[in-house]
């Protein structure tokens, strides 16, 4: 419970204010007396008794009673969502400095931190094959106007991420989607408070959190992405020239208002908070609709699934490798699913290249990396993405078990007939991994991921309609080959799913969803199925012609 000071027994001495360790305690606006900001209060859980009481000489600090009832109030502003109106998806800014910034909440200390030249932690990623760089520091304190970083010599590289969470990369992304909705984000401020960020983040529905407690673990967060500031210099790329940003933050805390409510006792308690937030310079040339239409500019952007917030929130303690490669995935299948990528560099993103290296030489500890990297990978499955597999580099028998599981079909004759091809096949389900399943699996590679419906949406750019010719479609093209053709198809050459899966360079679930009318199917692989199971397209209907 934080502390509270009575101003009317205050003597103004400033003694509570120079002792307290978090710095909880402020000066008035009018200079006339002090007040405790409850997020930093923390009591001194520390020391026997709070250090602003115990040195207080005229006993004006005391411990502040929990406010009674609901800390609904007309003094809180409206909180009107702006964003994920269809309650699906919202457009976002993608660009390469919210990648980075992402990653860097994400993975924290995992990131190749090293000192700069004035002494201060930063990480460098180089763009465009090494014709550009980012840099990114960290600021002391993101309340501070002057860009004050993190020095080398005040923190281990261990401890810059001490007090970091990585549900912070959540709040990123809010706010990277929020911007889309202003036209010149770099000079806009967009003003977002408590009841937003607890509607997007699902808060609301903690009822194991105080008010306090989720307006503390909000502005915690906020204050997160606020402290990243970004140097960028880009090369020509196509028509756009080349430009150079000094460093300026990646997201520019303006204000931090505080709602509060007096109780009848005469206490205030803190109801509400709101942030006054700008962009920094990057959007002018990464969200710059005006100057992209002249290519002086870039305006990249890719949709934001809702759900992906939610599941980062729920599982960010038990499956952290999981959340990291939802996060870093957002990015990199924004174009398309079909990204290769080696286990090697998702092991890399999932848990860092420290530990890697420990499971590549200490003995024993690839095993427990093994396991719970195949952990979050059934979790991201789970959660909608499906990985596809290499069929050279990442064979059945050294793919998870779980993988192989979710190919048992749900019908009766159907699982019958796979345990009896199971037993008769050279690998079987329960068999156990090779003894070089670590070695091969570093070297092994994912051909992509089979998106969920949120995961495919895209936003359309809104253009002029022109006048076209209609084309002829060919036959192959327009004609869907119905699920019920394409399982009895499949029987009557008395393939099995995993047979056919096998021939289409597909998983067993992909064609189980297909029979089963869950999935469409694209062009290409209509052509594939109907080559492999001799299904010939129906003849469009013509007119004789009359003589």
């Amino acid at each position: 419970m934080a502390q509270t000071v009575n101003n009317e027994n205050c003597t103004l001495c400033s003694v509570c204010q120079s002792v307290c360790p978090e710095g909880a305690i402020k000066t008035q606006a009018d200079g006339d007396g002090f007040w405790v900001d409850p997020t930093l209060c923390n009591d001194c859980v520390n020391e026997p008794m709070p250090l602003c009481a115990e040195f207080c000489q005229v006993n004006a600090v005391a411990k502040l009673q929990p406010k009674k009832g609901r800390c609904k109030s007309t003094l809180l502003p409206p909180a009107i969502p702006e964003i994920f109106l269809n309650g699906k998806t919202n457009p976002f800014a993608s660009s390469i400095v919210i990648w980075e910034s992402c990653n860097i909440l994400a993975q924290r200390s995992a990131v190749a931190w090293q000192p700069d030249d004035e002494g201060a932690w930063c990480y460098q990623r180089s763009v465009n094959r090494g014709r550009g760089n980012l840099k990114f520091r960290l600021a002391a304190d993101p309340t501070d106007a002057d860009l004050v970083p993190l020095t080398a010599s005040t923190t281990q590289s261990e401890d810059i991420f001490a007090d970091f969470d990585i549900r912070a990369a959540c709040v990123h992304l809010i706010l990277a989607a929020q911007i889309t909705t202003l036209n010149q984000p770099w000079q806009e401020t967009l003003v977002i408070n408590d009841q937003h960020f607890e509607q997007y983040l699902g808060l609301d529905k903690r009822r194991d959190l105080t008010k306090l407690e989720r307006l503390t673990l909000i502005k915690s967060l906020v204050y997160q992405c606020c402290r990243l500031f970004v140097t960028v210099d880009w090369p020509r790329q196509g028509k756009v020239p080349a430009f150079l940003l000094t460093e300026h933050p990646v997201w520019q805390l303006i204000d931090t208002h505080y709602y509060w409510e007096e109780d009848a006792e005469g206490h205030n308690h803190l109801i509400g908070l709101s942030f006054t937030i700008k962009a920094g310079v990057w959007a002018k040339h990464f969200l710059n609709k005006q100057d992209y239409r002249r290519h002086r500019a870039f305006y990249q952007y890719g949709a934001l699934p809702q759900s992906l917030l939610a599941e980062v929130m729920s599982n960010w303690q038990q499956h952290e490798g999981a959340v990291r490669l939802l996060l870093w995935l957002l990015f990199k299948l924004r174009l398309g699913d079909q990204h290769r990528m080696t286990v090697r560099t998702l092991l890399k993103i999932a848990y860092g290249a420290d530990r890697l290296t420990e499971a590549t030489t200490v003995r024993g500890a690839h095993k427990r990396l093994l396991k719970t990297f195949e952990g979050d990978l059934e979790a991201v499955y789970h959660y909608g993405l499906t990985p596809i597999f290499d069929a050279e580099t990442y064979p059945p028998d050294i793919q998870p078990m779980w993988m192989r599981v979710n190919q048992i079909p749900d019908s009766a004759d159907e699982a019958l007939a796979f345990w009896t091809e199971d037993a008769n096949h050279h690998l079987s389900l329960t068999d156990a991994a090779p003894r070089d399943k670590w070695q091969r699996l570093l070297n092994a590679r994912l051909c992509g991921f089979e998106l969920s419906d949120e995961w495919q949406q895209t936003i359309k750019k809104k253009s002029v309609t022109r006048r076209q010719t209609a084309k002829p479609t060919p036959a192959k093209m327009t004609d869907v080959i119905p699920s019920d053709v394409i399982k009895s198809a499949r029987q009557e050459q008395q393939l099995s799913q995993r047979a056919l899966a096998e021939r289409l360079g597909k998983s067993q679930s992909w064609v189980r969803d297909v029979e089963s009318g869950r999935f469409g199917i694209n062009v290409q692989d209509q052509l594939l199925l109907r080559t492999i199971l001799n299904l010939v397209p129906d003849e469009p209907a013509t007119q004789q012609d009359e003589r």
